[in-house]
């Protein structure tokens, strides 16, 4: 999460509204790592809570030439021009972080919101729409966590024992994939990039459900265990949609 030391002691200092003194410590932190873009945008931020424009769009347009193909990069930099005034250049903005991860709803809502008040009453409404779909579908997944260890609890109340063998990773993919899928059917959300079942459906590649190797007993054991363990590291629902996107990517960061 933080590429050394000082960048994680400047994100302690602004979380306790010493901005000043986190932005010195991003400072200190980019000397250690140049052209750094988490910490670009970081330091970005803390110039943005100064109101210091000049200082804040230098560092998020850094960022955005080094990452051009990381849609928070775009979508941070628009909720800055907005706060400085910038809509127009907002709008743009927003609409590129959405081109790049379409599944961004806070990204599709705040695009949203700024149609919204320019008078794009149509696309706005179908933005938020949207964004209501992809919140929904990331709220079940989560809702679902407690169903994936519920159904581990009664298999184990059942006799079955937990298995001794290692888990499998590309097994525990393939259960939240379908699981994914499930919520997205739920909610509304549907896509070329999202359809499970389509992709299942070509020559060569499993589907979710019938992955070679994993039992009804693995799977139940699988779920119950893996749900206990996102438990442990995911605090918020924003946490855990970050980790539905790194996981629909491919386990891929970007």
């Amino acid at each position: 999460m933080f590429t050394n030391s000082k960048h994680e002691a400047a994100h302690e200092a602004l979380k306790k509204g010493e901005v000043d003194k986190a932005i010195f410590l991003y400072t200190e932190a980019l000397n250690q790592a140049p052209n750094d873009c988490d910490i670009l945008s970081d330091r970005a931020t803390a110039f943005l809570h100064k109101k210091d424009k000049l200082r804040s769009m230098t560092d998020f347009n850094k960022a955005v030439e080094l990452d051009p193909n990381y849609s928070f990069r775009y979508a941070a930099r628009a909720f800055a021009k907005q706060n400085f005034g910038d809509l127009d250049g907002a709008v743009e903005d927003y609409r590129k972080a959405v081109e790049l991860d379409p599944e961004d709803a806070v990204a599709q809502n705040n695009l949203g919101m700024l149609l919204e008040q320019q008078g794009y009453k149509e696309e706005a409404d179908e933005r938020f729409a949207r964004a209501d779909k992809l919140s929904k579908m990331e709220d079940r997944l989560y809702d679902m966590m407690d169903e994936m260890e519920s159904e581990g609890e009664s298999d184990k109340e059942g006799g079955l024992q937990e298995p001794q063998s290692s888990e499998d990773d590309d097994s525990i993919r393939k259960e939240f994939e379908a699981r994914t899928a499930k919520a997205e059917e739920e909610s509304g959300v549907s896509g070329p990039e999202d359809d499970l079942e389509k992709d299942s459906s070509k020559e060569g590649v499993p589907s979710p459900s019938s992955a070679s190797g994993v039992g009804a007993k693995d799977s139940a054991d699988n779920s119950s265990k893996t749900s206990k363990e996102l438990k442990k590291v995911f605090t918020s629902r924003q946490q855990f949609r970050e980790f539905v996107r790194f996981v629909k990517n491919g386990f891929k960061i970007k």
